[in-house]
């Protein structure tokens, strides 16, 4: 089933904040003391703050790689369900290297009308996708055929999840600025695609007895909820500005997403099941600030905060008990009707702090630059290969070049993660959250470019 899920939209970028959230678009001007068009989601009171009709067209070019060790003592039944000769096939090194777009359209406009702002966007603040190297040794292997596709198989093959915004935002402000409201209604379509290796057992098996028992699995759904945001900003200081927002969860809550689940277990028949996946997305607090302290200098500071707490279990549910609910006992377990498997989550908030600032070099260009701490949401005990996190430092310089009507843009960017190596759990979760233990080392990297295109009409 390798291949399935290649044609995947590349509308998703790598996680380089908290959780696999990727709002960095807008690069240093992006925070919710901005006035800048991307205000349409960090803060929509900024919108108030712009003039004329403006568009903005952003790519967000990153490559990531990720290098995996999955630790021996994670396999379930070494000698047994993995033969010795077989121990490398669930153990050792997984890599993957991909690059990866992310898009932002917005369109604002005062319509003639000085202190409004509307504006409507396209962008993906929360995704991530990958799609691992294959494992070499086992290349044409007939013994254990599914350990090409590397260690982390357990986790991931391939896979994309992510969150696509279409928005629709306002602000208002007072005639001298001092104080601006905004709100947006954003229609998010959600998707997710995995495939992974997997057991009617849920362990890491390649055998039973002298029988194959590798399979895969495929899961394939996608849904549209609602969510909203509101924001205010003032200007305690004519050279200063402030912003305060909040954005809702998607479906401001649970969010069920519906497509197919398709397995194929050992030398058994490929199965394809209607099922409902359900699971939350955070909300976010996000405060931030801009001062002008020169002439042809600002400074600007942001903090956000995002509740992951909420994403604790990932469970696909039979579309014929779509009504029963995710929930699941600290052991794995449910008493809950029709849940298929369950992947438990159990993440954590996660915050992020940024300072940077701008340099007008002339009136035409300008510089600016960054460096931003975000925290991790994933613990020890759930970190697996699917979606990696860590705590992070990121790096950003820019530069920018303004006409009368058209304004292009450039930032790099490195994000460093911190190593993580994770423990062999001692108690495997009962089903159906049972999986392989994914214990072992992790590190990643990412790099990426923010390329822009504003145009005033």
């Amino acid at each position: 089933m390798r291949g399935v899920s290649c044609l995947l939209l590349a509308a998703a970028a790598p996680a380089h904040a908290g959780g696999f959230s990727t709002a960095r678009f807008g690069g240093e001007r992006g925070h919710a003391g901005t006035d800048h068009l991307s205000a349409i989601y960090y803060n929509p009171a900024g919108l108030a703050h712009g003039r004329g009709t403006r568009v903005l067209l952003e790519g967000l070019f990153a490559y990531r790689t990720v290098d995996y060790d999955r630790d021996r003592a994670a396999i379930d039944n070494p000698g047994q369900g993995t033969p010795d000769d077989a121990l490398s096939a669930n153990a050792g090194e997984a890599h993957l290297a991909n690059a990866l777009v992310s898009p932002f359209v917005g369109i604002a406009t005062d319509a003639g009308v000085r202190g409004l702002g509307l504006a409507i966007g396209l962008y993906a603040p929360f995704g991530g996708q990958a799609s691992w190297d294959s494992n070499d040794a086992y290349r044409d292997n007939s013994t254990y055929p599914g350990a090409v596709d590397g260690t982390q198989r357990w986790a991931a093959i391939e896979g994309e999840q992510r969150a696509l915004y279409y928005t629709l935002a306002g602000g208002w402000r007072t005639s001298g600025g001092e104080f601006a409201i905004g709100a947006g209604l954003n229609v998010v379509q959600q998707r997710v695609s995995l495939v992974r290796a997997r057991n009617v057992n849920g362990s890491d098996d390649l055998v039973n007895g002298t029988i194959p028992a590798e399979g895969r699995s495929l899961l394939e759904v996608d849904g549209i909820d609602l969510a909203a945001s509101i924001g205010v900003m003032v200007k305690p200081t004519p050279c200063s500005r402030i912003g305060l927002s909040y954005q809702s969860q998607p479906g401001f809550g649970e969010t069920s997403l519906e497509g197919v689940l398709t397995n194929k277990f050992g030398q058994g028949a490929v199965s394809e099941t209607d099922v409902v996946l359900k699971q939350h997305l955070p909300d976010v607090v996000r405060l931030g600030a801009e001062w002008r302290a020169f002439a042809r200098a600002s400074l600007h500071m942001a903090i956000d905060y995002q509740r992951w707490s909420v994403y604790q279990n990932q469970c696909v549910i039979g579309a014929d008990d779509r009504d029963a609910k995710c929930e699941i006992a600290e052991d794995g377990s449910t008493m809950q009707p029709g849940i298929i498997v369950n992947i438990p989550r159990r993440w954590k908030d996660t915050f992020g702090v940024r300072v940077g600032g701008r340099y007008f070099v002339t009136d035409a260009i300008e510089l600016n630059g960054g460096v931003s701490f975000d925290s991790n949401a994933v613990p020890d005990e759930t970190m697996d290969p699917s979606l990696v996190d860590m705590s992070k430092v990121i790096g950003q310089a820019g530069l920018a070049w303004a006409t009368k009507r058209f304004t292009t843009s450039l930032s790099l960017a490195h994000v460093y993660y911190s190593p993580r190596t994770t423990a062999a759990r001692t108690d495997d979760p009962m089903a159906p959250s049972r999986s392989p233990d994914m214990a072992g080392s992790y590190k990643t990297q990412v790099t990426y470019a923010i390329l822009g295109l504003g145009v005033s009409l």
